[in-house]
């Protein structure tokens, strides 16, 4: 929601600040997602017990 609303400030104002700021919530949303796979690939399982 927030990312969207940054976008969208953007694309009204053309400011390259909030075409930035937009990339950066992205980089961490894409850090964020790989982090919580690699936490689900090496968690154990309930069968590993």
């Amino acid at each position: 929601m927030f990312k969207e609303y940054v976008w969208n400030m953007f694309i009204e104002t053309g400011n390259l600040e909030s075409y930035m700021f937009f990339k950066e919530i992205e980089e961490r949303d894409k850090a964020e997602e790989q982090r919580n796979l690699a936490k689900a690939e090496v968690a154990p399982s309930a069968t590993d017990t």
